[in-house]
């Protein structure tokens, strides 16, 4: 395990999380909108995201038995798409007004829906769950990759998803933008995929992917002499000046978007500089007290993606049923906020334990069983990691 990335999806749930419940600080103090000040730059989590997720499926793919496109296209399946479409039927049913079913459909199958709002597209029923749309181009453009080369999969996977980039842009007829709010998107679309197709297709969002990608490469090469032979006290400073960077970037009144001409790039310097940390991390893992607190991290990143997708909508209902009915309380304040953390947290811990757990089980069976079934090619233990 790399210490580093693990705490890092902690980090990145978190600050989603609680740059939706900012408006809850409102009333913290009068005429101070503390929650903003604090945590407006939460959305920069997006980010962080998926820079994580491009060095995690290179570092995953390289090890025995992740590498083959099948099974690479199961475990990322069972990974990330049915605990999404539950939570989208969970919120579904829990609204007092059900949505249309178009919107639910649509939803379900993690397409855009309005040709407006580059990168969103629109929301899905779930708000937060239109950044998988993402995810999944991503995967099925690496898994495409995997049929045909292993050992410059990283290099291929960069080019296709710079190829679609720049190409759906120019298929949309405006100017090619590296700003993912910045897609234009024309006023009538007469091609076989409608404008918001096209437009996330080639989003420039995407190359943050690509960074994810070129810094595990970096990393599995630099690994050896950042955990043992770089300088300890170098390697804090490294990585805290760039923490420092992030921070910067964070509490930015400018507010950009994602991207990593945007929000992006404070996320690539958190992103590095904690691999910079990586063995500040082990040797605190060895310590009484930091190995708790390494571990409180640790947990807050294997529930992660449950905390990132029931946070805004499900357990804000959830506790506002409850305050409401037991307590007779309104959701609001600092008392609200903290709340609502805790019951985010609570309820994230348990779809992990409950249902997270199992899907990842069951991806791990399905991959099985198509070996035995079928067999699988030999594999290096450690294919070299080349650009």
């Amino acid at each position: 395990m790399i210490y580093a990335i693990q705490v890092l999806r902690g980090i990145a749930a978190l600050l989603v999380m609680l740059y939706h419940y900012s408006d809850y600080l409102k009333p913290v103090i009068p005429g101070a909108n503390i929650g903003s000040l604090l945590f407006a730059g939460g959305y920069a989590g997006v980010d962080i995201f998926y820079i994580l997720s491009g060095f995690i499926i290179v570092h995953s793919t390289d090890r025995v038995g992740h590498s083959n496109p099948v099974d690479f296209a199961i475990r990322r399946f069972f990974r990330v798409v049915p605990l999404a479409q539950l939570a989208t039927v969970v919120y579904a049913l829990i609204l007092p007004i059900q949505p249309e079913s178009r919107l639910l459909w649509q939803s379900l199958l993690f397409a855009p829906r309005v040709d407006a709002d580059p990168p969103k597209f629109g929301f899905p029923v779930v708000h937060q769950e239109w950044t998988l749309t993402y995810e999944l181009i991503f995967y099925a453009i690496f898994a495409s990759v995997l049929v045909f080369t292993h050992k410059r999969r990283v290099v291929a996977s960069a080019l296709v998803i710079l190829a679609c980039v720049v190409g759906f842009q120019w298929i949309l007829g405006g100017p090619i933008s590296p700003y993912p709010n910045g897609v234009f998107l024309p006023a009538n679309s007469h091609g076989i995929l409608s404008s918001e197709i096209l437009g996330e297709l080639g989003n420039p969002i995407m190359l943050e992917f690509v960074f994810g990608m070129a810094l595990a490469v970096a990393y599995s090469r630099a690994e050896g002499w950042l955990t043992t032979r770089c300088n300890p006290f170098a390697g804090r400073l490294v990585g805290l000046a760039l923490a420092g960077l992030f921070l910067a970037s964070y509490f930015s009144r400018n507010d950009p978007g994602n991207g990593l001409l945007n929000k992006g790039f404070g996320a690539a310097c958190l992103v590095i500089g904690a691999l910079f940390l990586e063995g500040s991390f082990r040797r605190l893992s060895a310590g009484k007290v930091g190995g708790m607190l390494l571990s409180c991290f640790l947990w807050l990143g294997a529930v992660s993606y449950p905390l990132y997708l029931v946070h805004l909508g499900i357990s804000e209902r959830l506790l506002r049923f409850l305050a409401r009915h037991l307590l007779e309380l309104r959701v609001d304040g600092l008392w609200g906020f903290l709340a609502l953390i805790a019951t985010s947290l609570a309820l994230a811990s348990t779809v992990h334990i409950l249902v997270e757990r199992r899907l990842i089980h069951a991806g791990k069976l399905l991959t099985g069983y198509r070996v035995r079934l079928l067999g699988r090619p030999e594999t290096p233990k450690s294919a070299p990691l080349l650009p």
